[in-house]
């Protein structure tokens, strides 16, 4: 019950919307105007052609003349009582919205009745309208349901039509894009070559000055120079970099930096850092601590290049944050830089990133003048920072921080036990043979066990001794793990 009350509410709100649409009139009658013709008046009152040509006694050309007086159905004004004849002056009509499924009748002079279809055949006018009438006529005999899906139709199309303009576009564009590149790939490699082994006037050509204003030319060009001037140093690479500037490549590589894309910001900072442009340094400056992790190690690379002198100065921002990839990238850049940087100035700083940076880099450039600064972090509460001090101390191979690695091993949890076990085999002191024993036949986790044995053995001659010792009163574990130690193929 409930549901067929909501229903029937449903029915009454939505039904306006569902309506023809057509003109509200009360008139049954429609004086001609100038520029009208039965077609407008056919589609102002919803009636057809050939009833309006029948009720008024027209030609066969629909003709009119201005101020002529004609008979039309209205909407809800236009009740039929008789089926008068033509001449009589009166309308034979129905509520307009009955003339969608009943027909029209006049009578005409032999008394007889002829029935008018609402939808009439077609005839020499109607055949002869333009699209835009006929699209007009049959919208706006339309409801507003069928209007919307028309629309929404029209819609798709265009959409579809521009999506195929713009594809087609960019694949006519872009095969032009690939013939230039096959043209210029041929003769620049030659060109800059020349440059490099022959005596140059510091002037390009006027042809090639006028294909780098182009922007597929130049990007090849770019191209080009970057690989070759990859693989120089010296004054080859020196005369590369003139080549560049004279060019007029710089302008463009910072344009690139200010590019709204990613992937094109990362090729502006690595050509300005290989091409050595320290005017874009103010430029990297803003994208050292980027939220995008390839933005940040890009800019960190080209910042570390293009300022040899001080190349780590961005790690003073407490706010800067390293990466493991960028630590690699990192590492990689500075063993081209020479003098190599202190790291101690990092080492005693909040930030976790960076402190973990300084400790790695100290142990791999093996500053010695920065152990007791590490030693001081093997009390730090952060189990990466104990982790990567007690690394860097095995790295640097330090003789005196072996005590201090053993007396934290057993308070440690199994990742840091293995990296003391890894650093003191590193160190490679006798002196510590009788702890890598006593983990050895104490110790209950297994790995920790062979680490050990491996310990022993790396001491050579004093080492293997032990480990042939214990092998005597082993058990049947104990004696594998020995073998296991001993074994050089593995």
């Amino acid at each position: 019950m409930n549901f067929s009350i909501k229903a029937l509410i449903m029915i009454l709100l939505f039904a306006p919307w569902f309506s023809t649409g057509a003109e509200d009139t009360v008139s049954a009658r429609h004086f001609v105007k100038a520029g009208e013709n039965i077609f407008r008046i056919s589609l102002r009152y919803i009636v057809p052609m050939d009833s309006l040509k029948n009720w008024n006694q027209l030609d066969q050309n629909f003709t009119v003349t201005i101020g002529r007086q004609l008979f039309v159905a209205g909407r809800n004004d236009v009740t039929i009582k008789d089926k008068p004849s033509l001449n009589s002056g009166i309308i034979a009509s129905e509520d307009a919205d009955s003339l969608l499924n009943v027909a029209d009748s006049v009578s005409i002079a032999q008394g007889q009745t002829e029935y008018l279809p609402f939808y009439s055949e077609p005839n020499p006018v109607s055949r002869s309208l333009t699209v835009s009438e006929t699209l007009q006529y049959y919208y706006g005999r339309s409801n507003i349901l069928f209007r919307i899906i028309l629309v929404l139709n029209l819609f798709f199309i265009l959409s579809v039509v521009i999506l195929l303009i713009i594809i087609s576009f960019r694949r006519i564009r872009k095969g032009f894009d690939d013939l230039k590149r096959l043209k210029c790939q041929e003769h620049y490699p030659n060109y800059i070559a020349a440059w490099l082994y022959q005596e140059n006037t510091g002037k390009l050509p006027d042809s090639l000055e006028k294909e780098l204003k182009d922007r597929v030319y130049r990007d090849v060009f770019t191209s080009e120079l970057l690989a070759l001037h990859a693989n120089l140093t010296g004054e080859s690479a020196e005369k590369l970099v003139a080549l560049f500037h004279f060019a007029g490549l710089k302008k463009y590589s910072i344009l690139k930096v200010q590019h709204s894309s990613w992937h094109v910001k990362a090729k502006g900072f690595r050509e300005l850092a290989q091409m050595k442009i320290v005017d874009g340094n103010n430029l990297i400056y803003n994208y050292l601590n980027s939220d995008s992790p390839i933005l940040q190690i890009e800019a960190q690379l080209a910042w570390i290049q293009l300022n040899p002198g001080d190349p780590l100065r961005f790690l003073d921002d407490p706010d800067i944050r390293l990466t493991e990839w960028a630590l690699l990238n990192t590492h990689h850049s500075l063993k081209k830089i020479d003098p190599t940087p202190d790291f101690g100035r990092w080492l005693q700083l909040t930030n976790k990133s960076v402190t973990l940076f300084a400790i790695k880099m100290s142990g791999i450039f093996k500053q010695f003048k920065n152990i007791e600064l590490i030693i001081q972090r093997l009390q730090d509460p952060d189990t990466d920072i104990r982790t990567e001090a007690i690394l860097a101390l095995g790295k640097m191979e330090a003789l005196f921080a072996g005590s201090f690695l053993i007396q934290m091993f057993s308070s440690e949890e199994q990742l840091n036990k293995s990296a003391i076990i890894q650093s003191l085999t590193m160190i490679a002191d006798v002196i510590n043979i009788p702890f890598f024993e006593e983990v050895l036949i104490n110790e209950n986790e297994p790995g920790l066990r062979i680490m050990a044995a491996k310990g022993l053995v790396s001491m050579k001659n004093q080492g293997i001794e032990r480990l042939d010792f214990c092998y005597l009163d082993a058990g049947p574990v104990l004696k594998n793990i020995i073998i296991h130690a001993k074994d050089e193929r593995i």
